[in-house]
């Protein structure tokens, strides 16, 4: 997979750049991780962008953490972060689907933001999925999220988009473009919750064990509901 060109822009480099101090750990993903995740576990932060997620888990005390993203700007930037806070984190290019791990490394794979369902096309998507549950230990947890879609709005606006955008020429039921903050086009799946479930089960050993709507459970500040509309928790085990 190649980078999307929505997150090799230097002003969205530097948004989520902004997005570590402005932003922060959301009480949601604070919330999921102390709930499932001992401070000692080895954790992949795959997704991290430059860090908002990887430096404030640090700073809470889980200390084995490694970043990945596969934008260079991203972990080029966070590496800069990382270098003048002198963290002992790691900070690595990598693609998602590619992963350059042993098998059974991680006990927990976290996937933020819905950067899982940016990933363009669906044999992609779970390719990442499987390549996750591989460097995952036995029991390990997997937490990503997603948009669930709204069938009305979803309806109204997704061909009129796809019709204007010149980077993404497929067109699967679910996939959705939009202009971001930059001008720039990015991509992004959105999934019914049975759509979800059924792709996870039938490509995966994973066992879902619990789903959690952000905004109907935690009440995040105004800057997190700023930063990203309400979105779905996924929580998933490794069986074996």
């Amino acid at each position: 997979m190649q980078a999307k060109n929505a997150f090799t822009n230097q002003q969205t480099v530097n948004k989520y750049a902004q997005s570590i101090i402005n932003v922060g750990l959301w009480k949601s993903e604070e919330f999921l991780i102390n709930k499932y995740i001992k401070k000692e576990a080895q954790i992949l932060d795959l997704g991290c962008g430059c860090g908002r997620t990887t430096f404030w888990l640090y700073q809470l005390g889980w200390k084995n953490i490694i970043g990945a993203d596969i934008s260079k700007a991203m972990i080029k930037k966070a590496n800069e972060i990382n270098q003048k806070l002198k963290f002992n984190l790691q900070f690595l290019s990598l693609d998602a689907a590619n992963l350059t791990f042993k098998t059974n490394t991680f006990d927990f794979v976290l996937f933020s933001f819905n950067g899982w369902t940016g990933i363009p096309k669906k044999e992609a998507r779970i390719k990442v999925m499987q390549e996750i549950y591989r460097v995952l230990k036995p029991g390990g947890i997997f937490i990503f999220c997603a948009h669930e879609r709204n069938e009305t709005q979803y309806n109204l606006r997704y061909k009129i988009n796809f019709a204007k955008c010149q980077e993404y020429n497929f067109n699967e039921y679910g996939d959705y473009v939009f202009l971001n903050e930059e001008g720039i086009w990015d991509y992004m799946h959105l999934y019914s919750l049975k759509e979800l479930k059924y792709l996870i089960n039938k490509n995966t050993n994973f066992q879902i064990i619990e789903i959690l709507n952000r905004d109907q459970n935690l009440n995040e500040p105004e800057e997190v509901l700023n930063f990203s509309d309400n979105t779905t928790f996924w929580v998933l085990q490794k069986t074996k």
